[in-house]
């Protein structure tokens, strides 16, 4: 800012100067161009006019009776001359010729009424009447005119000169201006290079675990800041690799860190099973030494707990290796009815209802039908776990372009502020029975779809989850 303010206050000084300088130019250019102009119009109407009176007067001295025509245009150029007479000078002139010319009249109107010799006498003295009072005025006038033409030339010279002069003092100042300018910004730029060298030695001994002081003797110079910045920059270099390095390590840590997560979550949600099933025919084993078997009841127990191994095991196994897109047409009305079918008992024992709002237009796209129903099942379940003593979801079907948006709302109490962050994240949950893996999936599936998942709180309470499906 030091060097920056008098420099921009220097160009600013300079440039108004321009800039008034130029309009300065510019108008008096524009006035004198008017001045000119207003004095050539009115030595054309006087040119005009002399013109005109020279030929009525060879006219009249050949004895040429019929001269109205030139009479009418002498009357046009005295109202032309009277339009463009704007000194005082001109006028006057102007008003004397038109008396002139009135009187001129009077006489011409009296000519060859009576005695030849008589309309002799009275057309040469129209002759001189027109020759003293209306040709003498008219070259008066004219004469006039040039000299203001060149009184304007002159003075357009003498501005031009002295602009002349002030552009070259003003390209002086421009020049010693620009000399301190430089100096100045020079011994600037010269602090400015030692202050930055002691900063990047500064930083230089820190990135390499150095605690020195830094002095700098020399004056600031270009070479020697770009010896500083390349030895910066060999030990940012090094820095990174050492980053990069413990970054590796630390990637390590949170994949050993993964597995050990992975198999304490396959450890309990197989655990828990096996202990129901072992529990289950310890007892018909015993029940068989004295004489029993299993019951019906305890065989549907055991499916029951097969069936939730399985299913674990399946969710890994979509989380590790994801299935392909078998991409097909699809109604998605149809679809919510399906995905709210497979749920509906579990949301009738927990007295939660389930909404579905959508047009009555079918609305087809091309998706995987058994990946986008196991998305919608998911989001399902988890609003009615939300819920164990009763609610509602809310399913509205949107079509946007070029696809479909499905917002689902539940009533609950909505997602922790701990857990909104980590929602998407593998493991991440807070049930009891839950692996953290239910919405990884869902996501996961909704990109490869090249659609979304995101959720947000309701203000007035509950989830929202919003799903985004392109329509292909």
């Amino acid at each position: 800012m030091r060097l920056q303010l008098p420099l921009v206050m220097v160009i600013s000084c300079l440039t108004a100067l321009c800039v008034i300088t130029a309009v300065f130019l510019f108008q008096q250019q524009s006035e004198i161009t008017d001045i000119l102009k207003e004095n050539v119009n009115s030595r054309r109407a006087s040119v005009d006019l002399e013109e005109c009176l020279v030929d009525i007067t060879v006219l009249l001295k050949d004895h040429v009776d019929d001269v109205s025509a030139l009479h009418n245009r002498l009357e046009q150029h005295l109202f032309r001359l009277a339009e463009v007479a704007d000194q005082p000078m001109e006028k006057e002139l102007s008003q004397r010729l038109e008396q002139a010319f009135v009187a001129y009249q009077r006489t011409w109107n009296t000519l060859r009424t009576g005695n030849p010799d008589v309309d002799e006498q009275q057309l040469q003295r129209s002759i001189r009447f027109l020759e003293s009072e209306m040709i003498a005025p008219c070259r008066e006038f004219r004469l006039y005119n040039g000299r203001l033409i060149e009184e304007t030339t002159n003075n357009h010279e003498r501005i031009l000169g002295e602009l002349a002069w002030g552009m070259a003092g003003m390209g002086a100042m421009s020049a010693v201006a620009g000399i301190f300018v430089g100096y100045g910004l020079t011994r600037g730029l010269t602090q400015s290079i030692r202050r930055l060298q002691v900063q990047i030695r500064d930083v230089t001994g820190k990135l390499g675990g150095e605690d020195t002081s830094v002095i700098v003797t020399e004056e600031g110079q270009f070479s020697g800041l770009r010896a500083d910045l390349h030895q910066l920059t060999e030990r940012i270099e090094g820095v990174l690799k050492d980053l990069k390095q413990k970054e590796l390590e630390v990637l390590r840590s949170e994949q050993l860190a993964a597995v050990g997560h992975l198999a304490a979550g396959v450890a309990h949600e197989i655990r828990n099973p096996l202990t129901s099933i072992k529990m289950l025919i310890q007892a018909g084993l015993e029940d068989e030494q004295a004489g029993g078997r299993i019951p019906r009841e305890d065989l549907v127990v055991i499916e029951s707990e097969i069936r939730r191994m399985e299913s674990s095991l399946k969710m890994f196994l979509d989380f590790t290796r994801p299935p392909q897109l078998q991409r097909s047409s699809v109604d998605l009305r149809s679809l919510l009815q399906d995905a709210t079918g497979l749920v509906r008992g579990k949301a009738a024992r927990q007295h939660v209802t389930i909404n579905i709002i959508t047009s009555d237009d079918p609305l087809e796209l091309t998706v995987d039908r058994e990946q986008i129903r196991q998305v919608l099942v998911n989001l399902l379940l988890n609003g009615i776990d939300a819920q164990p003593h009763g609610g509602s979801i809310q399913l509205e079907l949107r079509r946007t372009s070029p696809g479909a948006e499905l917002i689902v709302t539940d009533r609950g109490p909505g997602i922790a502020p701990n857990m909104m962050p980590r929602m998407f994240q593998p493991f991440a949950t807070n049930k009891e029975t839950g692996l953290g893996l239910g919405l990884v999936i869902s996501r996961r599936i909704m990109e490869d779809h090249g659609g979304s998942l995101t959720v947000e709180n309701r203000p007035e309470g509950g989830a929202q989850f919003r799903l985004s499906i392109p329509s292909s």
